[in-house]
This record gives C-alpha cells, sequence and structure tokens, in this order.
C-alpha cells in the first residue's frame, strides 16, 4: 500500500544559500527569510488534510517542518534519512567554486560512490536510506497525504526512485525553489509527479 499523496517540500533559505555554499550535512539554521518562505507555504498547506509530516533532522529543514506543523496541526516526524546528499570535503564550497575548477564534480561525486570527494554519499547509498523512509511512510499512512520536507537533492533522488527516472536524468530536474513544493500521486495505482517545484506561495 502507498500514500494517496506525497506532498514533498524543500527547506526554506539560510545564509548558505543565499551566499552560494553547497550545505550537504551542515546543519545551517532557516534565515529570516527562510523563516518568513515557510510560513507562507504553511499559509498555503492549511488547508490540506495531511496526516503526517516527515522530515530531516537537519535545522532548515527541522524548522521548517515545525513551523508548517503548527499550522496544520501535525508534530513532525525527524529523521536522518531524510537528510540532504553528504557531500563530503565539498561541503561549505561555493557554487562559482565548483563551476570554475569542478564543473560537474558534484554530480560526477553522487553517481561515482562518493569517489571524487571524501566522505561523499553516492545515489545509491541516498536511495537505500530514502528507501527506508518510505517504506515507513507506506506502512503507517496508506491512502492518506503525507508531507515530506526535505533538501533539493535528497527530494531530486527520491522523485527519481519513484516514478522510475534513471538516476543519469536526476539534473533534468530542478528544486531550486526554497520551500518549493512538488506532489506524486499514487491515485492510478503507480506513482505520476503532478507538481514540481512550485513556489506560488512566495510573495
Amino acid at each position: 500500500m502507498t500514500p494517496a499523496r506525497l506532498l514533498l517540500a524543500r527547506h526554506g533559505e539560510t545564509e548558505w544559500n543565499r551566499l552560494g555554499r553547497y550545505q550537504g550535512h551542515a546543519d545551517i539554521p532557516l534565515n529570516e527569510l527562510g523563516a518568513r518562505q515557510a510560513q507562507a507555504l504553511a499559509e498555503r498547506l492549511s488547508g490540506e488534510s495531511i496526516s503526517a509530516i516527515h522530515a530531516s533532522d537537519l535545522a532548515r529543514a527541522a524548522e521548517s517542518a515545525r513551523i508548517v506543523g503548527a499550522r496544520v496541526g501535525v508534530e513532525p516526524v525527524l529523521s536522518p534519512l531524510w537528510r540532504e546528499i553528504n557531500i563530503g570535503d565539498l561541503t561549505g564550497i561555493h557554487t562559482s567554486e565548483i563551476a570554475a575548477e569542478y564543473r560537474e564534480i558534484l554530480t560526477a561525486t553522487v553517481r561515482n560512490g562518493g569517489g571524487l570527494a571524501a566522505g561523499a554519499e553516492s545515489i545509491e547509498d541516498v536511495e537505500r536510506r530514502l528507501r527506508v523512509g518510505y517504506d515507513s511512510i507506506c506502512a503507517a499512512h496508506a491512502g492518506e497525504t503525507v508531507l515530506v520536507v526535505g533538501h533539493g537533492g535528497t527530494l531530486k533522488v527520491l522523485i527519481a526512485m519513484l516514478i522510475g527516472l534513471p538516476f543519469e536524468h536526476i539534473e533534468n530536474l530542478s528544486l531550486r525553489g526554497n520551500t518549493s513544493l512538488s506532489e506524486i500521486s499514487f491515485a492510478h495505482g503507480r506513482a505520476q509527479l503532478t507538481m514540481v517545484n512550485d513556489t506560488r506561495h512566495h510573495t
């Protein structure tokens, strides 16, 4: 059994987002704009019948989930299963450094089992932990609407995993918007991506 719908929300903005630094497992909190974005997401979701909220335990996602949870009356369940992809020694590097010196190193690092950066995860590593989280949602919330609050990288892996998108095409998905909302529906017997990177709640 599956949930009826999975709502997937990226966390609100952090200072590292604003500065263009890759965060990975670094525990960076929301900045003021990020908190406002999470409030706007909470208002958008206030009319939804959300049965459960599962979220990464990293501060930026946990704070976003708590803000939404307070508005919809659901206490978030926090877990390291939903954390961002660990990029190891590349944590904190600026996007311009990646562009100038490494080009596609982050994507290549993930594809090649973390071999290009010490401590990095592969997509297969990430998929294994996301599968555990997803299976727990299926077991507890069949036929319900569940919100997952996470990170751009891991949410892209989750979407690809569920809709059968080959991982070599994962960069065709964009979840760049902070607190962007995506949706997977299971109404027709299989996972269908019905919304992606929607930020219409931003003001």
